[in-house]
């Protein structure tokens, strides 16, 4: 083989060599973004698998050549690492070296800026650059980081950035992370349908997710969490189930408290005995006991003696609050006066239900007695 054949034969051996470092850098951050959508499903080793991916990513980093920092596959696939939470430091040191192209230099420098959490929120070259054109991983990736930093800002936008994350990706942790930001942003009247929707693709699909508890705490701001919601609650309540038992009884509780400050008592001990079920501990079967106890009172003067004898050292502060509105419902009702209004009164519609409630008790007694 002639000089110049061997020169020809080396040159493609390079750039072979080339390639395959780039499929291998970028196989690998596939796999990383599988382990971590295995993650969000609720595969137990996943996370840990995961971190160690992550450390022999950054072993790859090292191996890969000058020159594959020109193939778009490579600097695709540090964007995605670096947006799913890469450490930058390297990948930063091969930007000031000047081994990126060109013509992706702007966006490889605003991802590694990203990671580096500098202050001033998401650089402007990552935020302007269009997920709906990218490949699906890196445009789901944006669009999660994108919406991110709109929420507070621009929460029309960050939505429905937010649901381009959740098309481009489902079934991963971007799709996971998305679901639980935006539930945060819709506007629980208006939105209820959606709302629905959302949280019952989040319960089908994430709910041993290491994160759940976020979205549980979301969910529970967007329904119990609002005044108007008691006569929305019925298409939630099957999401209800799919809570752990603490958070289910949670969100039962909170229901039934509406309903009985709203003086619908028969709909807040209906929900009291859906609650009942969860309560799995001594603590949780005295919350319950206190509910009926709340129920009964406002129903029977009779039963206004139970709540004085509630031990309320395991309850909630907000059993306690429910305790001392019916308390202050039976000692109005009791007195037969209707006293000026005070700031600390119960509502109107608890003390009125439990008037006619109470009447209606009285009635039927003494139709009984007639007899």
């Amino acid at each position: 083989m002639t000089i110049a054949g061997r020169a020809i034969a080396f040159a493609a051996l390079l750039q072979m060599s080339g390639a395959a470092q780039a499929e291998e850098f970028a196989a690998m951050v596939r796999d990383l973004n599988a382990m971590q959508n295995l993650m969000a499903a609720g595969n137990a080793g996943a996370r840990d698998r995961a971190a160690r991916q992550f450390d022999l990513i950054e072993k790859q980093i090292d191996s890969v050549e000058p020159d594959g920092w020109r193939d778009e596959r490579n600097i695709r696939a540090a964007i995605v690492y670096l947006l799913c939470g890469g450490a930058p430091a390297k990948l930063r040191e091969i930007y000031e070296a000047q081994f990126v192209d060109p013509k992706d230099a702007g966006l490889f420098a605003a991802s590694v800026e990203y990671a580096e959490g500098r202050e001033g929120g998401i650089p402007k070259a990552l935020q302007e650059i269009s997920a709906r054109d990218a490949p699906a991983l890196l445009g789901g990736h944006l669009a999660l980081v994108q919406g991110g930093a709109l929420i507070g800002k621009d929460n029309a936008r960050a939505v429905s950035l937010l649901d381009l994350a959740r098309l481009l990706m489902p079934g991963s942790l971007v799709e996971e992370a998305a679901l639980r930001r935006e539930i945060a942003l819709l506007d629980p009247a208006r939105e209820s349908g959606k709302l629905a929707m959302l949280a019952a693709r989040y319960t089908a699909k994430y709910a041993a997710s290491p994160y759940a508890q976020n979205f549980w705490e979301a969910f529970r701001q967007a329904t119990v969490g609002q005044e108007t919601f008691l006569d929305r609650s019925e298409p939630f309540e099957p999401l209800f189930d799919k809570a752990a038992p603490n958070q289910r009884l949670s969100l039962y509780l909170a229901l039934a408290r509406q309903a009985l400050q709203a003086g619908r008592f028969d709909f807040a001990s209906k929900t009291i005995e859906k609650a009942a079920p969860s309560a799995t501990t001594p603590s949780a079967r005295k919350r319950i006991d206190a509910y009926r106890s709340v129920v009964a009172a406002l129903t029977d003067e009779r039963s206004g003696d139970d709540l004085k004898a509630l031990d309320q050292k395991q309850l909630e502060r907000e059993d306690a609050r429910l305790i001392a509105l019916a308390s202050g419902v039976v000692s109005r009702l009791a007195a037969r006066e209707e006293p000026e209004t005070r700031p600390d009164d119960p509502p109107n519609e608890m003390l009125e239900t439990a008037r006619q409630a109470i009447a209606r008790s009285d009635e039927l007694l003494e139709r009984s007695a007639r007899r």
